[in-house]
């Protein structure tokens, strides 16, 4: 793999739109990123976003179960287009874009701001192997980090 690499993850922002779970007869609790932020806040809000009791809960935990695992995420795009040919570039940045929301998120990813996900950079090598390219198909950074756009 190309890229620099960091394998602990570091200091987490968790972002205020993160619902919290207070669901302590979930079978999945201990495994689940929203229970674990939820328990370990030091400074507990009084009001926010929550994951409500009316969410079925089954031995797989709810709908909304996000691991607690650190995943590998990445940013930056710089190593894929070093050898792209320039009557390719456009095109392949629009898409990703388009892919990514907006022309103001494809900046947030490449810059470390926003982290793509393992699927998001499954979806963006697949374009580029897509458009008939197959070398330095990675990406400038990568971290393991808690995955928060789940």
């Amino acid at each position: 793999m190309m890229g620099q690499e960091q394998k602990e993850p570091g200091y987490v922002k968790v972002p205020d739109s993160w619902p919290l779970c207070f669901r302590n007869k979930c079978p999945k609790k201990d495994e689940c990123l929203h229970y674990l932020v939820a328990t370990n806040m030091a400074d507990m809000p009084d009001t926010g976003p929550a994951v409500y009791p009316t969410v079925p809960i089954s031995e797989q935990g709810c709908r909304l179960f996000t691991s607690q695992e650190p995943r590998q995420m990445a940013w930056g795009f710089r190593t894929l287009f070093k050898d792209v040919k320039s009557k390719d570039e456009k095109t392949l940045r629009l898409k990703i874009k388009a892919f990514l929301g907006s022309h103001a998120s494809y900046y947030r990813y490449n810059d470390g701001r926003k982290l793509l996900t393992p699927e998001q950079q499954d979806w963006i090598i697949n374009l580029f192997q897509e458009s008939g390219y197959s070398e330095s198909l990675a990406f400038d950074h990568y971290v393991y980090a808690l995955d928060f756009e789940h």
